[in-house]
């Protein structure tokens, strides 16, 4: 028995602590180093975190990744480029092209994505656009129109510093998560390292970003971009996934490497392990002062674990998703049914009709139960003077 008992608590205990290993919190990050930061899920666009999300600031060579999803999307990685002089002589890190080298434009892509070539930036742009002026021209509008931000501006491919070229943190991420969508673009995100060869230089390329390279291992990061000019300090983007989300971490103006790695850690243990997924159910309604709203599609997003969110619907139909600490989680586009007004007019009219048919049964019924005991007594007195004419004629 004595046994059974030790046994029963040793069990206990080993199940108690697999429990709260399991149950394990992660706390959100209280500070950072980084001046601006946020990491979103990028399967439905949800705010995880934020830290100056939406402050403009200079992203550096994180640029690239515009660069390189507007390319992919409006060129042919099959091409032949033919390299000019305006890009072999760019400033900055390169992958030491030379002027009138041809080379495809998916090696300029990897060398670009790779090693942060300036040089195979301005290739692309001109092969892709003719110009850099016309391609940051077009690239503009493409983040604007087609990726939905509002607060970039890049004078340049590549990111190296200028006075009006800038982005948040909060677009970073959204420029991303689009990014990610395109499968040439998910190689280019995550090569750890490849071989290249060029007219001027052959060698092994290997990322820059220290997770994505290995150098600080973390199995769930997918691909990553990192930047550094003396105006912007460190800039880092990193992509990761585990079973349950897919996020992206932006973290922007770290005075060092150790502070960006670090936020970007801290950023990625609380967003992988501490949110689910949610959604509202399409046709679900909404009312305010004014109107009555309407979801067209099941709306998804992203909420954190054992947590309750607010809805809030503003009078222009937009349904926001607010968390505890009433940071912004998603929001989207209500569709508009009838004004309050006509809500509360449909409501009276039905009533009123119930009421109309309920009066309609309350009079029907008695009068109907009236008209069936005449019938009776009629019938009883045709059958009684029937029996009196048969007696007077027996008598």
């Amino acid at each position: 028995m004595k046994k059974t008992i030790i046994l029963m608590m040793l069990l206990f205990g080993l199940t108690s602590s697999m429990a709260s290993a399991n149950e394990q919190v992660i706390k959100k990050p209280d500070t950072l180093f980084s001046k601006s930061a946020v990491i979103i899920d990028s399967g439905t666009g949800s705010v995880l975190y934020s830290k100056n999300a939406h402050k403009k600031m200079n992203p550096a060579s994180i640029t690239k990744i515009a660069t390189a999803i507007y390319a992919l999307e409006h060129g042919n990685l099959e091409d032949i480029a033919t390299v000019s002089d305006n890009a072999a002589n760019i400033e900055g890190s390169t992958v030491y092209l030379l002027p009138g080298e041809k080379i495809s434009l998916e090696q300029l892509m990897r060398g670009m994505m790779v090693n942060s070539g300036n040089d195979a930036a301005v290739a692309i742009a001109e092969h892709t656009e003719g110009s850099v002026h016309s391609f940051m021209k077009k690239l503009n509008g493409f983040l604007e129109d087609e990726v939905g931000v509002k607060n970039t501006h890049f004078e340049n491919p590549h990111g190296l510093y200028g006075e009006n070229h800038y982005t948040t943190a909060y677009d970073m991420a959204k420029i991303t998560s689009y990014a990610l969508k395109n499968n040439d673009f998910q190689m280019l995100f995550g090569i750890d390292s490849f071989d290249w060869s060029s007219e001027g230089w052959d060698t092994t390329l290997y990322n820059h970003h220290k997770l994505v390279k290995g150098e600080l291992p973390y199995p769930e990061v997918t691909g990553g971009k990192n930047g550094f000019i003396s105006e912007a300090n460190h800039t880092l983007v990193t992509s990761a996934e585990n079973e349950g989300l897919s996020v992206v971490a932006v973290t922007l103006n770290a005075q060092s490497k150790r502070a960006i790695y670090a936020d970007t850690i801290s950023l990625l243990d609380y967003g992988l392990n501490q949110f689910t997924h949610s959604y509202i159910a399409k046709d679900s309604g909404f009312q305010t002062d004014h109107s009555f709203y309407e979801l067209k599609a099941d709306f998804h997003y992203t909420k954190p674990i054992n947590e309750a969110v607010n809805e809030v619907v503003d009078e222009k139909g937009m349904l926001t998703i607010y968390n505890e600490d009433n940071q912004k989680i998603a929001s989207t586009k209500l569709h508009s049914v009838r004004s309050a007004e006509q809500s509360e007019q449909e409501v009276l009219a039905a009533s009123s009709e119930k009421e109309s048919e309920r009066t309609d049964s309350e009079l029907f019924y008695p009068v109907f139960l009236y008209l069936i005991i005449l019938v009776m007594i009629g019938i009883r007195m045709i059958r009684k003077r029937e029996q009196n004419d048969s007696l007077e004629k027996r008598l």
